[in-house]
């Protein structure tokens, strides 16, 4: 990776930019702003730098003056700039290239002398807004639509080639700040300041969905709300998002209304969203990749799953970030992320190939989107200058090259030319027969969408072949373009009703080549593990000329090996305690997976080697909180599916067996989704989640219960601090419940009308939380706390809820002795309810309205 910020382009710390683009074939980057006091567009050549000992007599290519630039976009398909001005779009068209022009400086003005391009305005669509446009966006993958949203709340969508106004879309109530197309142009999605996000459909013009929740409490603090949708076309992310206090940028799921994930780090509100324009494949499987940019100066890159951040670079800029573009160059293997901040400097990262996976070709594309959303995308025809059409030669990555059919060059031969005085060349026009062009993008009747369970393999019907492009060169002209061809919807499930949990796939149909009934990717092999211990050993693997794999317990103060073990298939994973090690291999000639257990000190294997089940996605281990000798291993399946075995130096249970947690993640989690896995005995194993959830596994019941939910109106952190245990519970909630805002959540408590009844429904589920996790002293203390509650309060009910709480505890200290195994509770004995039951008639006794209930229990 490289980071290049060429301070020639800056514009100066009074002046700005606003809006930078690379147009598709990786040639130009305009950016736009005020620079030497004059609102203006400057395109240079990307060339000029990433390279830095281009020639710098050819570094700007144009400079173009107009009023208040807000947004530049190249088009997909021609040579085409659209500018956002005021209250109008404004198209250039490139119309020459002068390569004799190469030593213009980079300060020159647009009225003096000529530039190596020549970019002249072609049309102005000043009819919709009556505001500034803040946002503009190209349709792809033909350039069809033309969309616009401006600060009258309004979203302009016109028609290309015809620059006529189509419809114009009315639902928002606040400025409308950014615009995003999906990739195959079937839909749009516009935010704006009030705090919605709308899904508009290119088909019908009307809404398809409305996002609110991730916005709510936030303030119009940005100039800009820039969002994008992903390559692959299921999800878009969104700028300016709220989790709590904490700005986010929110990513949500195509064909449903909840937020799927949040991107989280930022300090200062996220004001754009750039996915690169291509999926990757990352170790087999396939990956998005997004740039994220935010006002507190910081750069962030994240792989969508596993959501984890890439990249991230700190005080970019002076100030904020404002937009970006990603370039894709496959022949040369580099891909250019260009970032603009309004303190008037731009800077580029440049990734080498293979730093970031490798691209599907635009034919891989085509196929994924054929197969995905049933529509076929052509490779579209490019005009160049002259006014003859060209066939783009894709290289792999949508750029082009061009080369003239010969049928034109034939006729154009045959044209007569004559110079005038002046030494104008006039041209005798031709008229060259050319068939109708090949549509972009061709609709495939869809079958009516059936729901489908994330687990299963979904069917696809066979890809119908894309339109093949004839080999004589046809010129797109404005009357050649349909403009009235309707496209297809995408089949959606019906959305979940309220309270369901949403499958991985409920948002879209799968085709069968890219579903699977994994959840998680398997473990990889690698030729070289190495596991730390405490910082005193490591485990290490080799693989030994004769064809074995050895483990090696190496100290690290000496740096010699402990003991060594060896095994006769490669090993997947390594997971230790201080004193078990936890190692999974992988049989290559059976094709699965065997778990084997060995002891620490020694290096002995404790038990024979255990074939595990299913594919292997993570291996846990983790030693009991009461019994260092005793130790309890996790293992997750690709399927989702949880098994734990609990073990000692001398036995081996497996209490909890293919258990399932897909249910427990965010839709299209990955393993990194799952925090940690925390054993408190052998019956409870403790998942936290990426969501902010605390899950808790109850054996007896064989479900799981939520220990901690990040939602929770009421919590520890709104209480007062004496009302604090010690024990599992308490120790879970503060580690992984810490991004609390204690002053909201102490807010909406006090302030609420229901105080009481939230505070007595809180203490009520900490009791039974500290049950599920067999907490004998957080079990007591919750319960003695709801009792002092109860007491103190002005609920009505409240003397009918001690009645039966002490009859519960008087039932288990004069009945007979209780099956211990069978019990719900964590008392198990006579006297631990005698003591419970004696502290609260102690607090009892202290309240008058409850001291005559006392007596029948003394």
């Amino acid at each position: 990776m490289k980071l290049i910020k060429p301070e020639w382009i800056e514009h100066g710390p009074k002046e700005s930019l606003s809006s930078l683009h690379i147009n598709s074939e990786g040639v130009r980057v305009a950016v736009a702003g005020k620079y030497n006091a004059v609102d203006c567009i400057r395109i240079f050549r990307l060339a000029s730098i990433l390279d830095e000992n281009y020639h710098k007599q050819s570094r700007l290519l144009c400079r173009i003056d107009t009023q208040c630039p807000l947004c530049v976009r190249f088009s997909y398909t021609s040579d085409i700039l659209a500018v956002a001005s005021r209250q109008s779009v404004l198209l250039y068209h490139l119309t020459a290239t002068n390569p004799n022009v190469v030593n213009q400086p980079v300060q020159s003005s647009s009225s003096f002398g000529e530039f190596p391009e020549t970019w002249r305005l072609r049309s102005s669509l000043s009819s919709g807004h009556v505001a500034d446009v803040l946002d503009i966006a190209w349709c792809p993958p033909n350039d069809r639509y033309l969309a616009s949203c401006s600060i009258d709340n309004h979203i302009c969508i016109y028609s290309w080639p015809s620059a006529t106004l189509t419809t114009t879309l009315r639902g928002h109530t606040g400025l409308v700040k950014g615009l995003a197309w999906d990739p195959t142009g079937l839909l749009l999605a516009s935010q704006s300041s009030d705090g919605t996000v709308k899904v508009w459909s290119s088909t019908t013009w009307q809404c398809e969905q409305t996002i609110k929740e991730p916005f709510d409490g936030c303030a119009e603090s940005t100039s800009f709300l820039r969002l994008d949708w992903s390559p692959d076309g299921t999800m878009f992310t969104t700028a300016h998002a709220k989790n709590n206090t904490f700005p986010v940028s929110a990513c949500i799921i195509r064909g449903s209304s909840t937020v799927d994930a949040e991107f989280v780090g930022h300090r200062r509100e996220v004001t754009c969203a750039r996915f690169l324009p291509r999926i990757l494949l990352i170790n087999g499987r396939r990956r998005c990749l997004l740039a994220i940019g935010s006002k507190d100066r910081t750069l962030s890159l994240w792989l969508t799953s596993p959501r984890q951040p890439m990249c991230i670079i700190n005080e970019f800029f002076a100030s904020g970030i404002l937009d970006m573009s990603w370039h894709l160059n496959e022949t040369e293997g580099l891909t250019t992320l260009g970032v603009c901040s309004p303190d008037g400097a731009c800077a580029f990262i440049v990734f080498n190939k293979g730093e970031l996976g490798s691209p599907l070709t635009h034919q891989e594309m085509a196929k994924f989107y054929s197969d995905m959303y049933k529509v076929n995308i052509a490779i579209p025809t490019k005009p160049v200058a002259n006014g003859s059409s060209v066939t783009p030669v894709t290289n792999g990555n949508g750029h082009s090259h061009h080369s003239q059919a010969s049928t034109v060059k034939t006729t154009l031969a045959n044209q007569t030319e004559r110079r005038l005085n002046d030494g104008r060349r006039c041209i005798k026009p031709l008229c060259i027969d050319t068939p109708p062009p090949v549509p972009a993008v061709t609709p495939v009747p869809l079958p009516a969408p059936t729901p489908v369970a994330s687990t299963s393999k979904v069917p696809s019907p066979s890809p119908q072949p894309p339109p093949t492009a004839s080999t004589t060169t046809t010129i797109n002209t404005p009357s050649s373009i349909s403009t009235s061809r309707r496209m297809p919807t995408i089949p959606v499930d019906p959305k979940p009703a309220k309270g369901v949990v949403r499958s991985s796939t409920s948002s879209i149909t799968l085709p069968s080549s890219i579903s699977s009934t994994a959840l998680f990717p398997p473990l990889k092999l690698q030729s070289n593990l190495i596991r730390k211990i405490n910082n005193e050993y490591e485990l290490r693997t080799e693989k030994s000329s004769d064809q074995v794999y050895v483990l090696s317990c190496i100290n690290e103060q000496t740096k010699l090996a402990q003991w060594k073990n060896v095994f006769q298939s490669p090993l997947l994973a390594i997971q230790a305690t201080k004193h078990f090690v936890a190692l999974v291999t992988l049989n290559e000639t059976n094709h699965c997976s065997e778990l084997f257990v060995l002891e620490r000190q020694s290096g002995l294997r404790l038990y024979s080697n255990i074939v595990l089940t299913q594919t292997l996605a993570g291996l846990y281990i983790s030693e009991n909180t009461n019994n260092l000798q005793r130790a309890t291993i996790s293992v997750i399946y690709t399927t989702g599916l949880l098994s734990v075995f609990d073990l000692t130096r001398n036995s081996m249970a497996c209490p909890i067996l293919d258990i399932n947690i897909s249910h427990l993640l965010p839709p299209h989690a990955s393993i990194v989704d799952i925090f940690t896995l925390n054993h408190i005995n052998s019956d409870t194993v403790c998942l936290i989640t990426s969501t902010g959830h605390l899950y808790g596994f109850d054996n007896m019941l064989k479900h799981w219960t939520c220990l901690f939910h990040k939602h929770d109106f009421v919590s520890d952190f709104a209480l007062p601090s004496e009302l604090t245990s010690s024990g599992p519970l308490s120790t879970l909630t503060k580690t992984h419940g810490a991004t609390m805002n204690d002053d909201a959540y102490q807010k909406n408590l006090y302030s609420s009308p229901n105080r009481e009844l939230l505070v007595s429904a809180y203490l009520e589920t900490q009791i039974h939380r500290s049950r599920v996790l067999h907490s004998l002293r957080e079990y007591s203390f919750w319960l003695t706390t709801f009792v002092r509650f109860l007491a103190n309060s002005s609920l009505q009910d409240k003397s009918l809820k001690l009645k039966s709480i002490l009859d519960h505890l008087a039932e288990h200290v004069h009945s007979t002795p209780i099956n211990v195994n069978a019990s719900l509770m964590p008392l198990k004995t006579k006297d631990e309810y005698r003591n419970v039951l004696n502290e609260c008639l102690i607090i009892l006794r202290n309240y008058d309205d409850t001291s005559t209930l006392v007596q029948h229990y003394e």
